[in-house]
């Protein structure tokens, strides 16, 4: 158990990091302020790099004093807990400096938009990543988890990633990762920063039909404005049945946990109502469908949100 003193130290550790940084740190969040589920507990520290070097330079640092940290972008896949959570949030929201294009090139920072950046590059006639438009969140997140949508997948397109190693600012090729489905090769205690995309042009007409076509299928089958951290589940490899429909077929839909509800536009989406809405309701909920799909098809599903737990200690 971390005594008071320890406390203290750590916590005067991160005002003087912070400080001989430039990097604002807040005390007194709560993930229900930075998640788009709105629900989770009290966060200890949250610190906002303005720049790529300084994010780098920061973990380096709270590695150096054995203090844990996390990554967090707009929180759009993140369910955590309703504890308290002793760790510092790492937000990569300030990282969002306008994308560079050169040529077929553009480089661009963790914190940036994702949707945001599928309209930049399809203004510049470029194409390989529109299916993404209307995929909340940011382009670290979207990198994290090999984001992708309609026969698109953002790893398929990255050429460089940038990550934090050694206190420095370090370009990977993007060969070197593991895109997999919603999932990839980078591991916890890695910080991703940034990254050079590889796109190819296109006519911009053409370009900004697929976009709308993707966002007008996006707006007709998925809770838009609703709190929620998009699709709970990923799709099981093992059945031709998306886990959406599985989900619909059991009947599901508009199945309550306290605040949490199963979407009653589209089943693989949980999302929460009211000030008084927990993270324990939609933990239960998403529990509650695994069971049914394990008993109904023998399917184990694998959560696609990210479960933050208060309890588990944080690997710097």
């Amino acid at each position: 158990m971390v005594s008071a003193e320890d406390i203290t130290r750590r916590d005067a550790a991160i005002e003087e990091i912070a400080a001989r940084l430039g990097v604002r740190a807040e005390r007194g969040k709560r993930f229900a302020e930075l998640t788009s589920l709105r629900v989770g507990g009290a966060v200890d520290w949250v610190v906002s790099p303005r720049t790529e070097e300084q994010a780098a330079a920061l973990v380096h640092e709270l590695a150096q004093q054995g203090i844990a940290w996390r990554p967090l972008g707009s929180g759009s896949n993140v369910l955590a807990d309703d504890g308290a959570h002793h760790y510092v949030i790492l937000s990569l929201k300030e990282l969002k400096g306008a994308p560079v294009f050169e040529g077929e090139r553009v480089s661009i920072s963790a914190g940036y938009s994702l949707p945001r950046l599928c309209v930049d590059a399809a203004r510049k006639g470029l194409a390989g990543i529109e299916g993404l438009n209307g995929i909340p969140g940011t382009v670290g997140g979207a990198l994290w988890m090999n984001a992708g949508a309609y026969g698109q997948e953002i790893g398929t397109v990255v050429e460089t990633v940038r990550v934090a190693r050694g206190g420095r600012v370090v370009a990977i090729p993007g060969t070197e990762v593991k895109w997999n489905y919603r999932h990839t090769s980078f591991e916890d205690g890695e910080l991703l920063l940034g990254a050079t995309l590889l796109l190819h042009p296109d006519d911009p007409k053409e370009i900004d039909s697929r976009m709308d076509k993707a966002k007008d299928q996006r707006m007709a089958s998925q809770p838009h404005g609703a709190r929620s951290a998009g699709c709970f589940f990923k799709n099981a490899p093992a059945s031709p049945i998306g886990t959406g429909k599985m989900i619909d077929d059991l009947g599901m839909k508009g199945r309550r946990r306290g605040g949490a509800v199963v979407s009653p536009k589209h089943a693989n989406f949980i999302v929460t109502e009211g000030e008084d809405a927990k993270a324990a309701d939609a933990l239960a909920l998403a529990e509650e469908i695994r069971g049914r799909v394990k008993q109904e098809h023998g399917i184990d599903l694998e959560y696609e949100v990210e479960l933050w737990s208060s309890q588990t200690d944080t690997e710097t």
